[in-house]
């Protein structure tokens, strides 16, 4: 497979796929950083003001897309999405478990895609969403997911929101970069300030508080993985076809686990590696198998 997809993209493409996997991988570990101090809302909500304020002289200068697409990814991929992972977080999940809990989001989008685009699924990804199933089912029976299965379910939760903003995505008119990382980010302020209002308390205190870590998991949270992450990403959606490009990202997970293990002293077990490794190798069946997909991208 990867001599197969070397051949289709470039050395400098291939790295900077590698690149933004190494990115969002870590970005697990950051957020754990950032969540000993700050709580979920007001991480978020810090997360997504800078990015606002970094890219507010390059957005304002384009026109502003569609508000209701805007709004629509602000609300599932900032708000939702973010929300219940640093949620979930904070209640005790470890990274693995929020990582085999967010790999759901590929088969989300598939179900999603079939039941309401009847986006035909074959027999290959059905097998896939299946194995894909099972890893989940696996890690939720660990001790940790056993032990917060509430915040297990929020973390799927947050999967759902994403194929669903994915899905919303492949459908919209094409969007520059800036102004996708933009407009969703400041406009899911208004509603992540409210949440924090009505669910935290001592926000400013955590803020003048928190330790260099903290800050240092948010200023990753926001120039490595949105600005860095995000942007080589759509960089490389834009020259190359999706079905090309997201294979690569199937190395996040694991550079996820390997720094929760790593950082934070999490535990391996046979179970653990199992139910991850099932999980990937169900959601790297979907990514692989398009149909409808790869209709769209010879369109």
């Amino acid at each position: 497979m990867a001599a197969a997809l070397a051949a289709r993209m470039p050395a400098l493409a291939i790295a900077a796929a590698l690149l933004v996997a190494t990115c969002w991988g870590g970005n697990f570990a950051a957020s754990k950083f950032a969540l000993t101090d700050f709580p979920p809302f007001i991480a978020v909500l810090l997360r997504f003001m800078i990015v606002s304020v970094l890219l507010a002289p390059l957005a304002l200068r384009k026109p502003m897309p569609r508000l209701r697409d805007m709004l629509f990814i602000a609300l599932t991929l900032i708000v939702l999405h973010f929300a219940f992972i640093f949620i979930a977080i904070t209640h005790g999940l470890t990274i693995t478990s929020v990582i085999v809990a967010t790999q759901m989001g590929v088969p989300f989008s598939c179900i999603v895609s079939a039941v309401l685009f009847k986006d035909y699924l074959g027999p290959w990804r059905s097998v896939g969403l299946t194995v894909a199933f099972i890893g989940v089912l696996i890690i939720a029976g660990t001790p940790n997911a056993s032990e917060y299965w509430g915040a297990f379910l929020l973390a799927i939760l947050g999967a759902l929101a994403w194929s669903s903003a994915n899905i919303y995505l492949k459908r919209m008119p094409p969007t520059p970069v800036v102004c996708l990382l933009f407009w969703p980010a400041l406009l899911s302020l208004p509603f992540l300030l409210a949440l924090t209002l009505l669910f935290e308390q001592n926000q400013l205190t955590s803020i003048l508080t928190s330790h260099k870590l903290a800050w240092a998991g948010i200023a990753y949270n926001t120039a490595i993985s949105s600005l860095l992450g995000y942007g080589l990403w759509n960089w490389l959606i834009s020259r190359y076809p999706l079905s090309h490009v997201a294979p690569y990202t199937l190395f996040a997970p694991v550079v996820g686990i390997a720094t929760g293990v790593w950082l934070f002293d999490e535990p391996l077990t046979l179970q653990i590696i199992l139910g991850a490794l099932l999980s990937i190798i169900g959601v790297t069946i979907i990514t692989l198998r398009r149909p409808r997909l790869a209709e769209l991208e010879k369109a």
